[in-house]
């Protein structure tokens, strides 16, 4: 990358137009931007009749304070989380993975259900089982 003035080898870009600059022709912002507008300059883009709203974001160039950003988290530990169960869509890591896609609570409860089912079908199998014995 070559400096806009004079085509030497770039140090840096400036801070208020973006051009690239050497050692000669600027510190932190060219010479251009240094010295002003002059008479004759070429730049009429940077001449405006309105003025810039308080809202209107740099130039591309221009450092920017980096965004907010928090990982997905683990909805039991708050570690980074992998996976999203299936059932209740909770994010989990591999700590709280439960079986088939679930987090740990929903495998659980799947678990504890099925148990119930069969509860309830051993009992109403062993009731039919005593009326036909005893009937």
């Amino acid at each position: 990358m070559s400096c806009h003035v004079c085509g030497d080898e770039a140090v840096g870009r400036c801070y208020n137009c973006g051009l690239l600059y050497c050692d000669k022709h600027g510190d932190g912002t060219c010479a251009r931007c240094d010295t002003g507008f002059a008479e004759g300059d070429p730049r009429q883009d940077l001449i405006s009749a309105t003025r810039r709203a308080a809202g209107q974001r740099a130039g591309w160039w221009r450092p920017r304070p980096a965004e907010e950003y928090a990982p997905p988290a683990c909805y039991h530990c708050r570690g980074i989380a992998r996976q999203v169960c299936h059932h209740c869509h909770e994010l989990f890591c591999a700590e709280h993975a439960g079986k088939n896609g679930m987090c740990a609570q929903c495998s659980h409860s799947s678990l504890l259900g099925l148990a119930i089912l069969v509860a309830v079908a051993a009992t109403f199998g062993a009731i039919m089982l005593a009326g036909l014995l005893l009937g």
